[in-house]
């Protein structure tokens, strides 16, 4: 996915109809205060009521969304955008007994469109006021559409921060939490686990209030907007720190001997392996003892001009007319590389050959705020798949997730795939919430998170990039299944697992998470499915 700033992701087609657009309500709490915290905030419209009238919410129809990457996109009937609490709950209320499609969407930065519903959605973008910072029990409370960046800028004035967070800051909280998204540490679980109280509205049972407390909680943090639209999270929050970042690169044979020593050693490991080389990129980091004297001591890699030069060289060489490449970074220089022929393995593999020799010169050290470490270019647009599985426990990792990616490595070489770099690797703790890819009932337990990746060059070679990718996840999913693994919620594809490949996901599916309790719940939450689209019909319903 790219890592931009600034997101534009809705693109409107066909009219455009407001049905009312109010000014923001200043006192949305107050008029839930007296819900009940799991009791049903409505009942059912009597015989004599008759059927509800369409609430008076904000709608656009025929609207095409389109994920960040571009690489899934619909025009959805009806794009509902409630501006206070009140108005969201009314939507639900109707659409359960009209039976309405409103999948919840955010940003819709998902890599395989999760949020996408060709018949409804409902944009939760209005609803983004951080509510407030608790410094005594160390929350922040926000809204479901604030987002990341929003959250980390707040903190910042108060001298706090998040644990950790993905490299893309510009998700909303609720779809980040929902997905359990994640960052790195082999030590730190993936983000739902921030988690402290939610309060989400159901299509049935309405209002739900939610804390730790609650058997529903776990499930509803983790509920990939199937069982409630969440509308407010309280997440923990931590004293701001700072991070010593190194960044070397190693062989297989040395990282196998340091493997153990840097998952316990370090907060934060992320590798980078390099395909039809043998190099991977190594960056660890650590809170300094003291901030000054690390900084003071930090060998600084080399400027990006000397660094970038064999990226350079093999451009002039390919393309002796590819002009001034000077003020050219490693991510331009690489795109285009790979521009001039993506699909064809050899030529991918001088790529990547020239990309190991550019992260060689990078090498060093930096200390800086967590914030600007963690967050990190993710690239070009691009195909994406990611799998967790576990790999024993912090005391005792058991080495499986280098084996793994060795293996793919070993598969990518065999058959010839065009496989750019980096396929990378990072690591946490596990999760409580059931439905994670991380859930364990094992509280030392490790999981790795690898994910694989073609970029989309251009838009005349989409559609050829995308067929080889598919050919690409299917070697990457087996893979998945045979070391006991799922994938990233947001990023796991049906069309990487079609015809006789779809049972196989079943059955990874069934042995990995209790859908029959999921079932139960969705059941009594949201009977008519009213939040439900493919993906999450086919792969929790059939």
């Amino acid at each position: 996915m790219r890592c931009l700033p600034r997101l534009q992701l809705l693109r409107h087609r066909g009219c455009a109809q407001s049905l009312s657009r109010k000014p923001r309500e200043a006192n949305r709490w107050q008029w839930l205060a007296g819900a009940a915290a799991v009791a049903g905030a409505w009942g059912r419209p009597t015989e004599n009521e008759g059927p509800r009238k369409a609430p008076d919410v904000s709608c656009e129809h025929s609207v095409e969304m389109i994920n960040w990457s571009g690489t899934h996109g619909l025009t959805t009937r009806k794009l509902f955008q409630p501006e206070s609490e009140r108005q969201l709950l009314e939507l639900l209320r109707w659409a359960s007994q009209a039976k309405q499609k409103v999948r919840p969407v955010g940003m819709n930065l998902s890599p395989n469109g999760l949020a996408l519903q060709e018949q409804g959605m409902v944009s939760m973008s209005e609803l983004d006021a951080i509510r407030g910072v608790d410094l005594q029990r160390g929350t922040i409370t926000v809204q479901a559409g604030c987002r990341v960046s929003q959250i980390l800028e707040e903190l910042r004035k108060r001298g706090l921060t998040l644990e950790n967070f993905s490299s893309i800051t510009e998700q909303q909280a609720a779809g980040w939490t929902q997905v359990s998204a994640h960052g790195t540490g082999a030590r730190i679980p993936p983000v739902d686990e921030m988690v402290v109280a939610i309060t989400a509205v159901s299509p049935e049972k309405g209002v739900l209030k939610l804390t730790e407390v609650d058997k529903l909680f776990p499930w509803m943090r983790v509920g990939l907007g199937a069982l409630g639209v969440v509308q407010e999270l309280t997440l923990k929050v931590i004293p701001r720190y700072t991070l010593h970042e190194k960044t070397y690169c190693c062989t297989y044979a040395e990282l196998e001997r340091d493997h153990k020593r840097l998952l316990q050693t370090y907060r934060h490991v992320r590798y980078m392996w390099i395909p039809y080389t043998d190099t991977i990129v190594v960056v660890v980091s650590n809170v300094p003892k003291d901030a000054l004297a690390a900084a003071k001591s930090c060998q600084a890699p080399l400027p990006e001009a000397q660094r970038v030069e064999p990226l350079r060289r093999l451009l002039r060489q390919l393309q002796p007319n590819c002009g001034d490449l000077d003020g050219k970074n490693f991510a331009e220089l690489r795109e285009k590389l790979l521009v001039l022929d993506p699909l064809n393995p050899s030529h991918v593999a001088k790529v990547n050959q020239a990309e190991a020799q550019f992260w060689r010169k990078s090498s060093g050290e930096r200390v800086a705020d967590s914030t600007e470490i963690l967050g990190f270019e993710c690239g070009g647009s691009q195909w994406v798949l990611e799998n967790c599985f576990p790999c024993g426990t912090i005391d005792e990792p058991n080495l499986r997730d280098i084996q793994y990616v060795k293996e793919m490595k070993d598969i990518i070489e065999a058959n010839h795939i065009a496989a750019a770099s980096p396929i990378e690797q990072r690591w946490t703790s596990r999760s409580t919430s059931p439905m994670s890819p991380a859930f364990s009932k094992e509280a030392n337990a490790l999981f790795s998170w690898v994910g694989v990746i073609m970029y989309i060059t251009s838009e005349q070679q989409a559609p050829a990039i995308k067929a080889k990718f598919k050919e690409y996840a299917k070697h990457h999913a087996d893979l998945t299944f045979k070391y006991g693994g799922f994938f990233h919620w947001g990023k796991v594809d049906l069309a990487f697992h079609e015809g006789p490949r779809r049972e196989g996901l079943r059955k990874a599916l069934a042995e990995k998470f209790d859908l029959g309790e999921f079932r139960r719940l969705k059941q009594e939450l949201d009977p008519n499915n009213v939040l439900g689209n493919a993906i999450t019909d086919v792969l929790l319903w059939g």
